[in-house]
């Protein structure tokens, strides 16, 4: 590059002091800060090398050879209010020439060269420039052994009879394996093998296996030979039986036959043998002709299940006379039932052939349920479920008060349970506000607070079938009747001036209350049907005579009966 300071005096001075000297230099991510590579110090003379254009060249440090590098030429300080006036020209960033090359395997001063290893190495490259900088820069080359592609076969084998191939090399991981088995259908098998290989045709085989480790491969070599096989088949008349059920099987196709192992066979070495399988069971056969090829067959016999049995009845408990509905699910389907309910006391009604029967238990007890049935592939099954059903008794409520009437001076009243087969009792005695409203005790009793009518209910059970009964109570206000025996209306002083009964609970409504009042010959002096209005002691308007007098009283109490009162009051002058 050039640099050139101004010497001038204009309104752009040159930097004239060693403090206005202009900075190069260089920054890194994340570019907080700046590090100087050159500085240039000016003179106060302003005069020298610096006010003339002059090449420059200057290192750039190692630790700033990145893309990401800034670079500014940069100064400051001025001495005046003005700018100083100095420039740079043709910048240029160069790597200058390499002058020294070292490898750490021997040549030197060559960029390539040509290595043969026989293991992995590590090569390095030194690199030195004329400025004193160095430069370095390292290569591994990784050496991979031939891999081994040595495998056996298995041989002679007959047409379509797998031949078994096993890698018997070692290698690392990280080889590939390509097998080439000449027509072969390959059974299972993956990777290095081992493998299950067939032919169809008789013929020998040659098989290839080549190993690649990267660039490097290997290969080897095997033959196998197939012989003619035979075609060996097994039949049996049915493909399923039921449980505990039996089916001949008959091997063809070879001259002598081995049955696999199998302790459900009669036999293991004959062409028909007899099996009794519990499961689901393969039984397999292999035949084998005269010239030693063999044949394999199987046949799969399927056990039918035996039919599974659930049973649904609604309800499975209650009172008689207790109607059931018995709701089967069988697995699999069935096609013929044979119920029996546990209840010879129903006579014909005990069993059904239904699949879905109803039956009424009448009397109390638990009771047994069978069911017989046979699945649509002929198979039975049965089951019993024992005291599936429970019928139980149905309590009588009966009950007794000591009465039906009651008034709030004597409100108490006592129940005497009449019920039959209860073992447990409630009641309800109609009145809700009060806290003795409820009671378990067989025979209770209630006090009532207030008059009215009240529903009493008594609900028994014994623990499983409830009844009820009921009985109205009818409580009435207290009773007290009072009358007069003198009165005296002639001194109108307000004080006992009328002749009038009193009394709670008797004669307070309409058409509950009649007096008459008689003088000593029967004639009615006076008559009133209202409780309030009394005798005044006047007849027509006056005063009657002192004296004795009668009075006759009809009441209609609170309990709608009605009451006679009779008796003599005296007027008094």
């Amino acid at each position: 590059m050039r640099y050139a300071a101004d010497e001038n005096t204009t309104d752009c001075e040159d930097p004239d002091l060693p403090l206005e000297g202009v900075h190069l230099q260089y920054s890194l991510p994340p570019y907080s800060s700046w590090n100087d590579i050159q500085y240039w110090t000016p003179s106060s003379s302003a005069s020298g090398p610096l006010y003339t254009w002059n090449q420059y060249q200057m290192a750039v440090p190692s630790v700033a050879f990145s893309s990401a590098t800034k670079i500014r030429w940069y100064q400051d300080t001025t001495s005046t209010n003005y700018y100083d006036h100095w420039g740079v020209d043709e910048v240029q960033i160069v790597c200058p020439q390499s002058q020294n090359i070292f490898w750490s395997n021997g040549p030197t001063n060559t960029l390539t060269q040509t290595v043969t290893p026989t293991d992995t190495t590590e090569y390095i490259i030194f690199i030195f420039d004329s400025l004193g900088n160095y430069f370095t820069d390292t290569l591994n080359v990784n050496v991979i052994p031939t891999p081994s592609a040595d495998f056996v076969a298995e041989s002679p084998v007959c047409i379509n009879y797998p031949s078994t191939i096993n890698f018997t090399g070692t290698n690392s991981a990280t080889v590939t394996y390509a097998y080439n088995f000449n027509g072969g259908t390959v059974v299972s098998g993956s990777g290095s093998g081992p493998y299950e290989v067939t032919w169809p045709t008789a013929g020998t085989y040659t098989i290839t296996l080549t190993s690649t480790d990267g660039f490097c491969t290997n290969t080897e070599t095997q033959t196998v030979t197939v012989n003619s096989n035979i075609i060996v088949t097994v039949s049996s008349p049915n493909a399923s039986v039921c449980p505990d059920s039996s089916v001949t099987l008959t091997a063809s196709g070879g001259a002598t036959y081995a049955w696999a192992s199998d302790p459900t066979l009669n036999s293991d070495s004959t062409a028909s043998v007899i099996a009794t399988p519990e499961t689901t069971t393969t039984y397999v056969v292999t035949g084998t002709s005269t010239l030693g090829c063999t044949g394999s067959s199987s046949v799969t016999i399927d056990i039918f299940p035996t039919p599974a049995i659930t049973v649904s009845p609604v309800p499975e408990k209650g009172c008689i006379p207790l109607v059931v509905d018995f709701n089967p699910s069988i697995t699999p389907n069935a096609n013929a039932y044979e119920w029996n309910f546990g209840d010879p006391a129903s006579g014909a009604q005990n069993t059904s052939n239904a699949d879905s029967p109803i039956h009424v238990f009448s009397n109390s007890g638990q009771y047994d349920i069978s069911l017989n049935v046979v699945s649509v592939h002929g198979c039975p099954g049965s089951i019993v479920f024992p005291g599936l059903i429970t019928a139980y008794d149905v309590p009588l409520a009966a009950f007794k008060p000591d009465s039906t009437t009651l008034n709030l001076m004597n409100p108490m009243v006592g129940f005497t349970d009449m019920s039959t087969g209860a073992s447990n009792w409630y009641w309800d005695f109609g009145e809700p506000s009060s806290y003795t409203n409820y009671s378990n005790l067989p025979n209770p009793s209630h006090s009532y607070g207030a008059t009215g009518e009240y529903i009493v209910w008594m609900v028994v059970d014994n623990g499983f079938c409830a009844d009820s009964a009921y009985t109205i109570i009818s409580v009435f206000q207290d009773i007290a009747f009072y009358v007069p025996n003198a009165f005296s209306p002639y001194n109108e002083d307000g004080l006992n001036d009328i002749f009038v009964p009193s009394g709670i609970g008797a004669g307070m409504g309409d058409n509950t209350f009649t007096m008459r009042i008689y003088d000593r010959w029967g004639k009615i002096m006076f008559e009133s049907s209202d409780f309030y209005t009394g005798w005044d002691g006047k007849y027509n308007g006056d005063f009657a005579h002192p004296g004795v007098y009668t009075y006759f009283i009809e009441v209609q109490y609170a309990d709608k009966l009605w009451r006679k009162f009779w008796g003599r009051v005296t007027l008094v002058k």
